[in-house]
């Protein structure tokens, strides 16, 4: 067959035993459950063309996750801290109109 030959995916043995475990918790959010789920793939050597089908993340995507873990270990799943302003709601004033129920 032509063309570039597939790098290799390799996880350690604990990397593989942590992210297995993060897979099956079943209460971290969905997104970290679908990077951990996309790295055990790329480890028992799926396809990415299959890996980006059921993970909805695009081939750049599964890249940069990748680029990612090579950097930062399994962290790589978890999302960094960002600059800015935090994502934290503040409850609604109760004004006049709304107590009465008027918007």
């Amino acid at each position: 067959m032509r063309g570039r030959l597939p790098s290799e995916y390799k996880l350690s043995v604990n990397e593989r035993r942590y992210l297995t475990g993060v897979v099956k918790d079943g209460q971290l959010i969905q997104r970290i459950g679908i990077r951990a789920r996309a790295l055990l793939a790329l480890d028992c050597g799926e396809r990415i063309v299959d890996i980006v089908r059921w993970t909805g993340l695009s081939r750049m995507g599964l890249w940069h996750l990748w680029q990612r873990y090579a950097e930062r270990g399994v962290e790589a799943i978890f999302d960094e801290e960002r600059s800015g302003r935090p994502a934290v709601f503040s409850p609604a004033r109760t004004c006049p109109d709304r107590a009465r129920g008027l918007h």
